[in-house]
């Protein structure tokens, strides 16, 4: 069996790298969803108006009744 030895510093890069790559798809598929684009605008409007209830993580499937 074969090894190959790399640097922590250069693995640790490439893991950034693939991070970073991850994120710009994540967000260009996101602004390719115009059903998505629309959701966010429009919760972007509800926060901005104050049309918006706080609960805590134990209220939230109550509220959504």
């Amino acid at each position: 069996m074969e090894t190959v030895q790399i640097p922590r510093k250069m693995l640790e890069d490439i893991y950034d790298a693939h991070e970073k790559i991850d994120q710009i798809l994540e967000t260009l598929e996101v602004l390719m969803d115009e059903a998505t684009l629309k959701r966010l605008k429009k919760g972007e409007e509800e926060l901005k108006n104050g049309d918006y209830v706080d609960a805590k993580p134990e209220e939230i499937e109550v509220l959504l009744r």
